[in-house]
């Protein structure tokens, strides 16, 4: 539940916070841990608190990994857990991640595991991380566990960074382009043709045409925005909302070329990467499966891992199960027989996301190479268009003024 606090901090500062807390007590325990004196405490009504950003998800990923990193440490060195998140607390200058660590340092405190104590916080670290740790901790290899999350944070991090560089540089360069010819066609354009209607010359059915278009943006434009912002407020809503509108858009976005290279690279990089961690870590690949299932973003790959969950769990291959979605390449599907066949599979995984993961980096390298020719394709289609239309009627100018 969250709480709006009003508080007096030791500097004698009056502040208020939305906080979110599991109890009363919980939450005047974090204050005292603040060296806050609460003023006024008030709970906040369902519907309020779901519009009020998350605290959690001020957390950024790469501060998730480095407590993975630090608990690993504080582990291996010795030093209880308690004491050592409470130090790591104190270095942090992010208070939303102070507060986690204080919050999981006081569970520890009263008697709860670290999986227990993480649970509030699993949409932060991510059910994948938890369940290892759950795992480490049912298997005494706890220290091993957070290691191996650490470095499949890591990778998939920068997995996701490099995904989105390479797909932001096409959609910004089409955008570019598109809004420069906007501007073109209802600022500059029209000046051109008022000059071909005041002379009075018969303009042929291209230049009609191109006059007609501009005409029409030059006074729809702000409707054409308008409309554009709502559908795109309108389509995040569905999106969000209803599964068959994510199917049907990641379904057609995979059918985009280099963008399906890049976006099913990234995608079996990652399911490849966690199934090897599983299994190294000792998690059942059906439960590994599952996991997976709810933790990936894109429908089309969850859909079929719902289907390969379902065909494991009658006793099917993952090889054989991969192969009957058609989503999962020859490629993948046949190393993953091969380390079933040959009891490898931890390796084959490795290789196999290795390979997808210098895929997803060679796009994103070269994806200006690639877009490149089709934005000199689009912009030199339209000019030559425009130019097609204009040459006509300014030969009859010219042969008017002889």
């Amino acid at each position: 539940m969250y709480f709006f606090v009003k508080f007096i901090t030791k500097d004698g500062k009056t502040g208020f916070d939305f906080i979110e807390s599991q109890s009363y007590t919980t939450l005047l325990k974090k204050l005292q841990q603040d060296q806050a004196i609460p003023v006024d405490i008030k709970v906040l009504p369902a519907f309020i608190s779901k519009i009020i950003p998350k605290g959690q998800g001020k957390v950024s990923p790469d501060e998730v990994v480095e407590l993975m990193e630090s608990l690993h440490l504080v582990i291996k060195s010795g030093l209880p857990l308690y004491e050592g998140l409470q130090e790591l607390a104190k270095e942090s200058d992010n208070k939303r991640f102070r507060d986690m660590m204080l919050y999981i340092a006081n569970a520890i405190n009263n008697g709860q595991s670290l999986s227990t104590a993480f649970e509030a916080y699993k949409n932060v670290i991510g059910t994948i991380i938890l369940n290892l740790i759950k795992i480490g901790e049912e298997t005494g290899q706890l220290e091993v566990t957070l290691k191996r999350a650490a470095e499949f944070l890591k990778r998939t991090i920068t997995l996701k960074k490099k995904a989105k560089g390479a797909l932001i540089y096409p959609t910004f360069a089409f955008v570019a382009v598109l809004g420069a010819m906007l501007v073109w066609m209802i600022y500059v354009l029209p000046q051109m043709l008022d000059l071909f209607k005041s002379m009075d010359i018969k303009l042929p059915a291209l230049t009609l045409g191109i006059i007609a278009v501009s005409n029409f943006l030059s006074a729809y434009w702000m409707y054409m925005i308008a409309s554009i912002v709502i559908f795109i407020v309108g389509f995040k809503i569905l999106h969000k909302k209803y599964q068959k509108v994510r199917l049907f858009t990641d379904k057609m976005i995979l059918k985009i070329p280099v963008v399906k290279e890049i976006i099913s690279g990234f995608n079996i990089a990652f399911i490849s990467e966690y199934l090897r961690l599983a299994l190294v870590s000792g998690v059942p690949i059906f439960n590994a499966l599952q996991s997976l299932t709810d933790n990936l973003k894109n429908e089309v790959f969850k859909q079929a891992l719902s289907v390969s969950t379902g065909e494991v769990s009658k006793g099917s291959q993952i090889s054989s199960a991969f192969s009957k979605t058609g989503i999962f390449t020859p490629f993948t599907v046949r190393m993953i027989g091969v380390g079933e066949s040959s009891g490898s599979l931890d390796s084959q995984l490795d290789l196999i996301a290795e390979h997808y993961y210098e895929r997803v980096n060679y796009y994103a390298e070269n994806i200006g190479k690639v877009i490149e020719p089709i934005v000199l394709i689009f912009v030199g289609g339209f000019m030559a268009l425009v130019i097609a239309g204009l040459l006509g009627p300014m030969y009859d100018l010219i042969s008017q003024i002889k």
